[in-house]
């Protein structure tokens, strides 16, 4: 009994999740982009994930139950750039749990679960649809003293230019799912039927059900994305193993990055924008989506040379 009611959760979340692979490139090198994260930072932070919440906007015409949003908190364990207007640091993040088992993704925005440590390049002034600098471009994972980039890339380089490359860590893209009520799940048809067979089965009232879901499913289930590789694809996995392009050292150490990016914080100078902080009870309202109306473009008019035009004149005159 104990692993059907379990299985109710791990249904709903299968069946309502729909995660895509990041469409960006796992090895890359940028010259001026760290000089613009850290530049367009008014704070830079480690932290350790200690809170989730997830609430949605509100509603509007075109979006009737809001948008899903990320409340995540951390606690801060060392400033490099800025200061910190306390000791944790919360931010909304698009995207996350809708509330009823579903989740709602943004691919230029990262996910959370509790426990990751990261080193945020926070923005200041103004709300914004994403308080990261470029968003999920501004949060690098640290994990075992390592340093990746939000994709699970590692970092090799911070002192000349960012420069990242290596195998990537997808196992670390995780995102922390709160469990749904027993009256949520029964809304959806799919949880309904599924419960059903298990009253006729069992012969529990429904309040039993509900009492053995809340009694023992998890209060949060962690669910993975990103590219994985199945095992059983033999296509992928036989033959002889492909020579590197190329080769890159093993990841920056927490400290290293720390350090460099302290080095690029004095070259460009102190942060002119303070943090806004953020105000959990607060509503908020995302702008529903404008539609840019299409303009035909003028054609045009090709300028005649005199060359040209002599050129015809005189295949003109050859017919005549």
């Amino acid at each position: 009994m104990k692993h059907k009611m379990v299985a109710i959760l791990t249904l709903l979340l299968l069946t309502s999740s729909h995660l895509t692979a990041w469409a960006h490139s796992p090895n890359d090198t940028t010259g001026d982009k760290l000089k613009s994260l850290v530049g367009d930072s008014s704070l830079i932070v480690y932290g350790q994930v200690v809170d989730i919440l997830y609430r949605n906007s509100e509603p509007t015409k075109e979006q009737p139950k809001g948008v899903p949003h990320t409340f995540v908190t951390y606690q801060i364990m060392e400033t490099v750039r800025g200061k910190a207007p306390d000791e944790r640091l919360t931010l909304r993040i698009p995207g996350g749990s809708d509330g009823q088992g579903g989740i709602y993704l943004v691919t230029s925005a990262p996910a959370f679960a509790r426990g990751q440590t990261d080193v945020l390049f926070v923005k200041g002034g103004k709300d914004t649809d994403c308080p990261l600098v470029e968003c999920v471009e501004g949060r690098f994972r640290v994990h075992e003293n390592q340093v990746f980039n939000a994709w699970g890339v590692p970092v090799i380089d911070v002192r000349k230019s960012l420069r990242i490359g290596g195998q990537p860590r997808f196992d670390l893209n995780v995102m922390e799912i709160p469990q749904p009520s027993f009256e949520t799940l029964l809304q959806r048809p799919e949880i309904r039927k599924h419960v059903d067979s298990l009253q006729r089965s069992t012969s529990h009232s429904m309040k039993e059900l509900k009492a053995q879901y809340e009694r023992e499913a998890p209060k949060y289930s962690v669910v993975k994305y990103g590219v994985q590789m199945d095992p059983s694809r033999k296509d992928l996995t036989e033959g002889s193993e492909a020579l590197p392009i190329d080769t890159y050292e093993k990841p920056l150490t927490l400290n290293l990055f720390l350090q460099g990016i302290s080095e690029w914080s004095e070259r460009v100078g102190e942060p002119q924008v303070s943090i806004n902080i953020m105000n959990l009870k607060e509503r908020f309202m995302v702008p529903d989506p404008r539609l840019m109306p299409l303009e035909a473009s003028r054609s045009l008019t090709n300028k005649t040379s005199n060359e040209e035009r002599y050129d015809v004149r005189a295949k003109e005159e050859e017919q005549q």
